[in-house]
C-alpha cells in the first residue's frame, strides 16, 4: 500500500467534528457536542503524528491501518444510534466526508472496502430508526458514496502507478522502493530483525542497446525483470532504479547465507538464452549487497552502501555479487571511494567528454593533426580536471575502458570532419600503461576503425617513454603489428624517461614528442636548449618527425621553426577545445592567410 501524503489525510478529519459541531448548533443535542469533541480529538491525534512524530504514512499500513478504520467507523456509528434522529432525517451523507480521504490516500481497493463497512453502517442506522433501507435518501447517499469512491480512488490509483512504478517492466520504482524500505526499518527498530538491500546491474547492457536497439534492450529488461519476479519470494519486493539497475528488497534475513542463496536464485533465473526475435541473448548481472543493520541502519546508507558493492561486484569480473566492504573511516579514502564509484557509472553511462587540441606544421603552418584529450563534466561537481581521475582510473583498471570510450569517440569525430572538409585532419590520442599491456589491443583498435569508417592513416598513437621500455621485445612487436595495420606511432614525453637507444631504433615508430618541461625553458635555460636540439637531431637522424607540446609563446615557436622541429603544439595556438568549438577555430584559420595564434580558444 502506497500513501501519497498522510498529511492531507489527517487534516481531511478536521471536516467531521466541524459538521458534528454545526449538527450540535442545530440539534441542540449534547451528545453531538462530546461526539464532535470526541471526533476533534481523534483527528489531533493524527495531525499529530503527521506533522510532530512524523509516522502517520507508516501507521495507514495493517495493523496500524485496521485500528484508524475501526475508530471512525465507530465514531460513526455513535453518531448514528446515540442521537435522537427526527422522523425522515437519516444523516447517511456524513460518509461523504470521511470516505474520499480514503479512495485518495489509500486507492479504489481500499475504498471498497471501507464502502462495504459503510453500507453496513447505513443499514445500523436504518434498523435503529426503523425506516427503510431503500429509502431515496439512503439510496441516493449510498450512490454519492460509490461514485465519489469510484472516480478519487481510480483517479488516485492511476496517480500512484505514474509516481510508484516503473512504466516499462510495471515493477516499483526507485521511490516506492525507498518507501517500503523507510516501512520495515521503522519496523525493525526496536525489535532488530534483519534484511537485505541487493542492488543489482545488468552486464554490458550498453552494448545491447547499441548493437540491437533499444526496442531490443527494453524487452530485455522485461524479461529479466519478469524471470527474477517468478523467482523469488513474493515477501521480497523488486524494483526497477532507472536504466539497466535493479534493486530487491529481502525481509526476514538473518544471515550472509540466505543473502548468498538468493543471489543464486537470481544468477540461476538468468542462466538460460532470452529469444529476442532473431537473436538469442544471455544476461548476466553483478550484485551488490548490504544487510541491515551490519551494513547500515537507514535507507540511504543502505542503498547506498549496495550500489557500493555492486560496483565493486562489476570490479571483480562481473556476473558475480559481492558485499559491502567499509572503507578505512579517513577523509581522502572516503572521497576516493565516492569519486571511483562516480567515474563507474559515468564509464558505464558513457558520459565523458573529448576536447581536441590543434597540432601546426611548422613549414606550412596548417592544422595536420587534432590531439584527442579526456574531460569529465559531473553534474554536480563540475569539470572534473584529469590530475584528478586519470590517476584513479589508471590505479582500479578504469583507465582500460575509458581509453577505449576516448578512442571510439575521437575516430568517429575526425571522420566526421574529414566528411564535412577537413581532408586530411588526423587525431592523436594517448594509450595508457595498462592499455598498452592489452593482447588484444591491435583487435579492438582495428575494430573502431572499421566501425568509425576511418582509414588507419589517420590515427596515431601516443605511447609514454616509460611504458615503451617495459618488456621491450612484446612491445616491439606489438608496435609491428600495429605498424602493419597503418597506424602512426609516437613516443609521447620523450626525454623525461630511461629509453636506450639501441633499443629505441628498433621500435616502430614515427614521432618524437618533446615534453613541455623542456620547451618552457628553452630561452632560459641552456640546457634545456641543448636537450631540444639533441632531441631534434636525434629524430633527423632517425628519419622520425619532432612534435613540440607545450608551445607557448611565439619566440619558443620561432626557435622551433629555426631548429627545424616539424610540429608544435599548446596553448599557443589554441587550448583543448570541444569538438564545436574547435570547428569555429578551424574555419577562422582557413580564412586567414597567416596562422592565428589563438590562446584565447
Amino acid at each position: 500500500m502506497i500513501q501519497k501524503n498522510a498529511k492531507v489525510f489527517a487534516l481531511g478529519h478536521l471536516i467531521f467534528p466541524v459538521v458534528l459541531l454545526l449538527l450540535f448548533l442545530n440539534q441542540t443535542q449534547f451528545v453531538l457536542l462530546a461526539l464532535a469533541v470526541l471526533s476533534f480529538l481523534f483527528t489531533s491525534f493524527l495531525i499529530h503524528r503527521a506533522y510532530v512524530v512524523g509516522d502517520l504514512s507508516q501507521m495507514l499500513r495493517m495493523p496500524g491501518l485496521a485500528v484508524i478504520v475501526f475508530i471512525d467507523m465507530a465514531i460513526v456509528t455513535v453518531v448514528y444510534v446515540l442521537p435522537s434522529w427526527s422522523p425522515g432525517v437519516n444523516p447517511t451523507w456524513l460518509l461523504l466526508f470521511l470516505l474520499p480521504l480514503y479512495a485518495s490516500e489509500l486507492g479504489k481497493r481500499t475504498a471498497l472496502v471501507i464502502c462495504g463497512l459503510a453500507v453496513a453502517e447505513i443499514s445500523l442506522l436504518t434498523l435503529v430508526q426503523g425506516g427503510s433501507f431503500l429509502s431515496l435518501n439512503t439510496v441516493m447517499s449510498l450512490l454519492g458514496i460509490i461514485v465519489m469512491i469510484v472516480l478519487v480512488g481510480r483517479t488516485s490509483d492511476n496517480l500512484v502507478r505514474m509516481a510508484y512504478y516503473d512504466s516499462l517492466t510495471g515493477l516499483p520504482n526507485r521511490a516506492m522502493f525507498k518507501d517500503r524500505l523507510t516501512a520495515l526499518l521503522t519496523k525493525r527498530g526496536s525489535r532488530q530483525k534483519g534484511l537485505a538491500v541487493l542492488f543489482l546491474d545488468l552486464d554490458q547492457f550498453k552494448h545491447v542497446n547499441d548493437t540491437m536497439g533499444h526496442e531490443t534492450g527494453d524487452a530485455l529488461l522485461k524479461t529479466v525483470a519478469d524471470r527474477i519476479r517468478s523467482r523469488i519470494d513474493k515477501d521480497s519486493l523488486l524494483a526497477r532504479m532507472g536504466g539497466d539497475e535493479f534493486a530487491l528488497l529481502a525481509p526476514n534475513i538473518t544471515s550472509a547465507d540466505q543473502a548468498t542463496q538468493i543471489c543464486g536464485i537470481i544468477f540461476e533465473s538468468l542462466s538460460e538464452g532470452i529469444l529476442l526475435g532473431p537473436h538469442e541473448i544471455y544476461a548476466t548481472t553483478s550484485i551488490g549487497i548490504a544487510l541491515y543493520p551490519t551494513h547500515g541502519t537507514t535507507p540511504d546508507i543502505l542503498m547506498k552502501n549496495a550500489e557500493a558493492a555492486m560496483y565493486r561486484a562489476k570490479q571483480q569480473g562481473r556476473n558475480h555479487y559481492q558485499y559491502y566492504l567499509a572503507p578505512e573511516k579517513t577523509e581522502a579514502q572516503i572521497e576516493r571511494f565516492a569519486m571511483e564509484a562516480m567515474l563507474r557509472k559515468a564509464l558505464e553511462k558513457d558520459e565523458l567528454l573529448v576536447y581536441y587540441q590543434p597540432r601546426v606544421n611548422t613549414k606550412s603552418e596548417s592544422v595536420v593533426c587534432v590531439e584527442a584529450l579526456v574531460r569529465w563534466q559531473h553534474p554536480t561537481l563540475g569539470i572534473v580536471a584529469p590530475k584528478d581521475f586519470i590517476p584513479l582510473a589508471e590505479e582500479t583498471g578504469l583507465i582500460v575502458q575509458l581509453g577505449e570510450q576516448v578512442l571510439r569517440k575521437a575516430c568517429k569525430q575526425i571522420k566526421k570532419w574529414q566528411d564535412e572538409g577537413m581532408d586530411e585532419l588526423s587525431v592523436s590520442v594517448n594509450l595508457s600503461p595498462l592499455q598498452f599491456r592489452q593482447q588484444h589491443l591491435p583487435g579492438v583498435i582495428a575494430r573502431i576503425l572499421r566501425q568509425a569508417g576511418l582509414k588507419p592513416r589517420f590515427l596515431e598513437l601516443e605511447i609514454t617513454e616509460s611504458a615503451a621500455m617495459q618488456n621491450v621485445n612484446r612491445n616491439i612487436l606489438m608496435l609491428r603489428e600495429l605498424k602493419e595495420m597503418g597506424v602512426k606511432i609516437s613516443i609521447d614525453d620523450f626525454g623525461t624517461g630511461y629509453s636506450s637507444l639501441s633499443y629505441l631504433k628498433k621500435f616502430p615508430i614515427d614521432a618524437l614528442k618533446v615534453d613541455r618541461s623542456f620547451i618552457s625553458g628553452i630561452h632560459e635555460d641552456p640546457d634545456d636548449a641543448a636537450i631540444v636540439n639533441a632531441i631534434i637531431a636525434l629524430a633527423k637522424t632517425l628519419k622520425l618527425n619532432v612534435t613540440a607540446e607545450g608551445v607557448e609563446t611565439e619566440s619558443q615557436y620561432l626557435y622551433l621553426q629555426q631548429h627545424r622541429c616539424d610540429e608544435a603544439q599548446g596553448y599557443l595556438f589554441g587550448k583543448p577545445m570541444p569538438p564545436e568549438t574547435f570547428e569555429e577555430w578551424y574555419k577562422l584559420n582557413m580564412r586567414e592567410k597567416d596562422l592565428m595564434f589563438s590562446p584565447d580558444f
